[in-house]
């Protein structure tokens, strides 16, 4: 019977984040309430409480979604960090270019967390919490070029941070852009996302052949001390 119980549970907070997941994206989190979320769930006010004590919470576990969505591919990355760090950071950066933002889950709920939450008032801390993550993966990115730059895949007068905040900054355009479905050029020109990031890639030196454009054949710039 707790076995049951338990299970039941989990079914229900797993409803009340899938209505959550629609009411965000269809009203913004400002304009939602736990109250019709749990109208939307089918179950009680009290369910939604007994789970999650602010909307807050609620948001926090859609992006923990994400997370989840990404487990096994940062897992990845991370085993073939040490011996080819720049494919496994290329073959990430491929998934969250494109492959990410083809995922129902992951597209609607990235859209919620840029483009329909202010993080002002009660959403500030978990604004907080989400640039402590993102310094967390950002010094994850900085280590990985680092090691790079030390097996000589990629230029070593670009520092390592600098290379990390640009890749950042590649990204998350890429998926703004996406989201709002600004992209309509873009497609014109048979560019995928996946190219755009070899692009840059090979700015930097790597030769990782997937751009459409000469700059990935070239290698490594000259060290100039």
């Amino acid at each position: 019977m707790a076995r049951r119980t338990k299970e039941e549970a989990g079914q229900t907070r797993e409803a009340i984040l899938d209505a959550a997941e629609q009411v965000f994206h269809e009203k913004g989190v400002s304009r939602s309430s736990l109250e019709e979320i749990a109208r939307r769930a089918g179950c009680t006010r009290g369910a939604v409480y007994w789970h999650f004590a602010h909307k807050r919470d609620v948001l926090q576990a859609l992006g923990r979604r994400i997370d989840t969505i990404m487990a096994e591919r940062r897992e990845r990355m991370r085993q073939a960090a040490q011996d080819d760090p720049m494919a496994a950071m290329r073959e990430f950066l491929h998934y969250i270019a494109d492959e990410l933002l083809e995922d129902p889950h992951g597209r609607t709920i990235l859209d919620i967390l840029f483009h329909r939450c202010e993080y002002v008032d009660e959403m500030r801390e978990l604004g907080e919490i989400v640039d402590d993550e993102h310094d967390s993966k950002h010094r994850e990115f900085v280590a990985m070029f680092a090691r790079a730059q030390e097996l000589g895949q990629v230029r070593s007068d670009v520092p390592a941070e600098v290379c990390a905040i640009m890749i950042r900054t590649l990204l998350e355009g890429i998926m703004r852009t996406s989201l709002l479905d600004f992209g309509a050029c873009r497609r014109s020109s048979g560019v995928s996302n996946a190219q755009m990031v070899d692009f840059f890639l090979g700015s930097l030196g790597y030769r990782c052949g997937g751009a459409p454009w000469g700059v990935a054949e070239h290698g490594p710039a000259a060290d100039p001390r």
